[in-house]
């Protein structure tokens, strides 16, 4: 730590990703950090996600980058296809920068990594304890708001906020993939934007003895009860119809019960600090998964926010600098998914027929298609902005 730097007293709400993340790198700093879990027994629960170059970077800086890789499953190929097997999404990570990839990753494995760090860290984990009034935590230097989406500390800042409810969700399911069949790419199947298909290789699960995938099936939030009614026979009929080759999949599904229902929410906060409280993770910036980052910023949020306290700064500058570092990313990354979500989930017609005909002409034109790869990886700064996320400069921090 550095001599100007004082020990702080910190406080983290949430035992998720962000939370997680946060503690870890305040810890390794040396700053005394208490974890607060409302759950008795914390663990990650989802579908798969996916680790995008610049969450590997922030993974290094964590400490835990090898032993996370070695239980995911390396993605290299995005392919995304019409009904009719027309490419519409086909990105290639090694034109980014060769040898460079995607993780697909089951969310146990992350947590539970991030958990035993945080323990070696000497971070204090309190669970079963929720903490309901911003108040209770005056007594830190710090407190770090990480409670997710339907943050119940983050309106108690007085920090202004937009939650808005996507219509559209999805249900998934981590399915064995014992022979791989996925291979090294994350597959996506389209009919118009009313059906979409996605499988991921996921991995290996916690405890498992091989390769799992993700299933994930576009749902009207609105329907869902229509879904259920409709039964199980009538889902598969409508998956294989789109993707007939998932049958091995399918056939592990033996109730709707197998599926799990997700909503996605999309949280804009124009500045996540107050005097001496800061908004991290999906708390602070909740986005659809259209673009794969929800994980990556979170990761992210912690190793800039450990930075700033590293420069020596009072913990109010501190916070204000981190605003100014991520607001910029964050707010672009909010964007773009915002936008994207109506080409792959909505009910109209005109603009996934315009994303048919040029989405994939597009992304091999050279600046579009750096763009398109740019916001893959995850280190684009903005729609204009030229400057780009340093990965190497950011995997290096440590606590030393």
């Amino acid at each position: 730590m550095s001599s100007t730097q004082p020990t702080l007293s910190v406080a983290v709400v949430g035992a998720g990703f962000a939370g997680l993340a946060t503690a870890c790198m305040l810890a390794r700093c040396g700053h005394q950090v208490t974890v607060f879990e409302k759950f008795g027994k914390p663990e990650s629960l989802g579908a798969g996600i996916l680790i995008q170059p610049s969450g590997l970077a922030a993974m290094r800086a964590l400490g835990i980058h090898d032993e996370v890789v070695a239980h995911g499953a390396k993605v290299d190929h995005l392919l995304g296809v019409t009904a009719r097997q027309r490419p519409v999404v086909n990105v290639r990570y090694q034109r980014w920068q060769p040898g460079s990839f995607g993780l697909g990753l089951h969310r146990g494995v992350l947590f539970n990594a991030l958990w035993r760090q945080a323990q070696a860290c000497g971070v204090k984990l309190v669970t079963g304890e929720e903490v309901r009034d911003l108040a209770t935590l005056q007594a830190h230097d710090l407190v770090v708001i990480a409670d997710g989406t339907r943050s119940s500390l983050r309106g108690q800042t007085g920090l202004a906020c937009s939650d808005r409810l996507y219509p559209w969700g999805a249900v998934w399911a981590v399915l064995r993939d014992p022979q791989q069949q996925y291979g090294s790419t994350l597959w996506q199947w389209y009919r118009g934007a009313r059906q979409m298909l996605g499988i991921m290789p996921t991995g290996h699960a916690p405890g498992g003895q091989g390769p799992v995938v993700s299933l994930f099936w576009s749902l009207r939030a609105d329907q869902y009860r229509v879904w259920l009614d409709a039964g199980l026979e009538a889902f598969k009929r409508e998956v294989l119809a789109l993707h007939p080759g998932c049958d091995g999949l399918l056939d592990q599904i033996n109730s709707l019960d197998d599926l799990t229902w997700a909503r996605y929410h999309d949280v804009v906060m124009p500045a996540y600090h107050t005097d001496r409280c800061v908004v991290v993770g999906d708390a602070a910036h909740a986005t659809s998964p259209q673009l794969g980052q929800g994980t990556n910023l979170a990761l992210l949020d912690a190793v800039v926010l450990c930075d700033c306290l590293k420069q020596g700064l009072p913990v109010a500058q501190a916070l204000e600098r981190y605003t100014q570092l991520r607001r910029g990313h964050l707010h672009f990354y909010g964007q773009a998914s915002r936008w994207l979500t109506p080409l792959f989930q909505s009910d109209l017609w005109l603009l996934p027929w315009l994303r048919d005909l040029f989405m994939n002409l597009g992304s091999g034109l050279p600046v579009v298609g750096s763009l398109t790869r740019q916001t893959l990886v995850g280190v684009r700064q903005g729609w204009l902005s030229r400057e780009t996320l340093e990965l190497a400069k950011l995997q290096a921090q440590d606590a030393a």
